[in-house]
């Protein structure tokens, strides 16, 4: 670590925020550097990206998310739901950041990266830097899963990077009052009239002919499979039930919770679990199999179900059937888990695969018949409302039920989740304007805009800044993503693909 901190280290703390050790429990694992070292010859900037290289960014995404640098994480795309995606993007973009920051002299200096280390709460108590969290941090947390001082450094410069070329590229970003006041339509009460188009009306008549469903299947056949389902066995470390523990008290039990797991989990080696428990003294217990998801073929018990769910990305996570995991933290107890079984996903057969290809195949004829009807009605509408027809008159005309809606303010938390339904897309229209088809669960709606409240000064003055911050924060964002996507261009990122087996 950098000097400045160097000098004030005292040794090693026994105990480290819980929520950090969890945070590398969760975090450290070697199938995402699978998956993306398995591209043949990644190349940017005209060089190919070497295992050691893919690895140390891996590291880098890995640590940004445990220290809590999710600004970086989040403007660089690692936090999309799909992991594997999110962390190639974040490795690429990094690489560019980093590259970037070299072309236009944006380097933060030594001094810089060490106030950000020190700033950070995981390394303090009662808002002051403390060299002992420090110390324990690096010799419990980062060595020991392959991390060193270098790599949290590197971690807090890029941060820093971001911050500096942000405020470069993000500068002409500005807010006029006109785009203020237009903005501030979500404090305006509307009122109109809300159509709903029904699926369920349509769905009798859509018949599917058993050639649709056998033709459906030969072209899809590489996609239908079954699902891969796990099953575990584990041993827990969890409070005891009835527990009343809060506050530190609770922390503290957290914190010893997850230092016996972590000890067990160490003195596993090559033992069995169960053979590594009973020297332990400590029960075994085993979940049915299940898929990704944590959902299982039969129903099972509502806590076995929540503690599937918990566990089963993890799950999916090991190779083989007797590998054990890491410890894993789901709500207040601790988990070590080893794969006893693994089904294997398999290609389904017509038979086992019909019905649902039937259900998806109505359920599309449905959503095409209920846009053409809608589509169809509306023009109609339309058509009636533009030559003088009253708007109730010209529904009932069509065939058409219009449920009234008066004076919904857009921002209103107390709004229904249909009566925002209804608000959402009058943010975009004029008085006596009929929105398009608005897709919902039952099938679709469509809303007349018969008026716009006037809006109060007062109401504008008390949320000003914080629609000026918004619309601000959005243009930002949208500054700074073209300039990223111009940016990967000119890097001319190169993935050829994964290697033939």
């Amino acid at each position: 670590m950098i000097n400045l901190l160097r000098k004030n280290q005292r040794g090693l703390m026994l105990v480290i925020a819980v929520l950090t050790i969890v945070a590398f429990i969760l975090l450290y694992n070697t199938a995402q550097l699978r998956d993306l070292a398995s591209q043949r010859n990644p190349q940017i900037y005209g060089q190919t990206l070497t295992p050691g290289a893919i690895d140390r960014q891996v590291k880098n995404y890995q640590l940004t998310l445990a220290l809590g640098q999710y600004d970086l994480v989040s403007k660089l795309g690692g936090s999309g739901e799909d992991q594997s995606a999110a962390l190639t993007d974040f490795v690429w973009n990094l690489l560019v950041l980093q590259h970037q920051s070299r072309v236009l002299g944006v380097q933060p200096t030594d001094e810089e990266v060490a106030a950000r280390i020190k700033a950070l709460p995981v390394f303090q108590i009662q808002g002051q830097f403390d060299p002992l969290k420090y110390s324990a941090f690096v010799s419990e947390q980062l060595t020991p899963r392959g991390f060193t001082e270098r790599q949290l450094e590197e971690v807090m410069r890029d941060s820093l990077r971001l911050e500096k070329i942000s405020a470069i590229v993000e500068s002409p970003a500005a807010v006029g009052d006109l785009e203020l006041r237009d903005a501030a339509r979500i404090l305006q009460p509307v009122s109109g009239y809300f159509i709903r188009f029904n699926t369920e009306a349509i769905a009798p008549t859509v018949k599917v002919d058993p050639s649709e469903v056998a033709a459906y299947f030969e072209r899809n056949q590489p996609n239908l499979n079954t699902q891969e389902t796990r099953a575990i066995r584990y041993v827990a470390f969890e409070l005891p039930a009835g527990n009343t523990l809060d506050g530190r008290e609770k922390v503290d039990a957290l914190q010893k919770l997850a230092d016996t797991a972590t000890r067990f989990a160490d003195s596993l080696g090559a033992s069995p679990l169960e053979q590594a428990a009973a020297s332990a003294g400590l029960k075994v217990e085993a979940i049915a199999a299940f898929d990704r998801a944590g959902n299982f073929s039969s129903a099972p018990a509502a806590d076995e179900k929540k503690l599937a769910s918990a566990l089963a990305p993890s799950a999916f996570l090991l190779s083989s059937t007797g590998k054990a995991s890491d410890v894993i933290q789901a709500g207040d107890g601790f988990y070590v888990i080893e794969l006893s079984e693994l089904n294997a996903a398999r290609p389904l057969t017509l038979p086992e695969a019909s019905s649902a290809i039937e259900a998806r195949l109505r359920q599309a004829k449905a959503d095409e018949l209920l846009n053409k009807s809608s589509a169809q009605k509306l023009q109609k509408l339309r058509a009636a409302v533009g030559s003088g027809t009253p708007f109730e008159d010209a529904a009932k005309a069509a065939g058409l039920e219009a449920e009234v809606f008066d004076n919904l303010v857009p921002t209103n938390e107390s709004l229904t989740q249909e009566q925002r339904r209804m608000v959402v897309p009058t943010l975009s229209m004029k008085d006596g304007e009929i929105s398009g088809f608005e897709r919902a669960p039952w099938g679709g709606f469509s809303v007349y805009l018969k008026s716009r409240g006037p809006l109060a000064d007062a109401d504008l003055d008390a949320k000003r800044a914080e629609i000026r911050d918004g619309l601000l924060e959005n243009k930002r964002g949208l500054l700074f993503a073209e300039w990223l996507r111009v940016c990967r261009e000119e890097a001319k990122i190169s993935m050829p693909g994964r290697p033939r087996s």
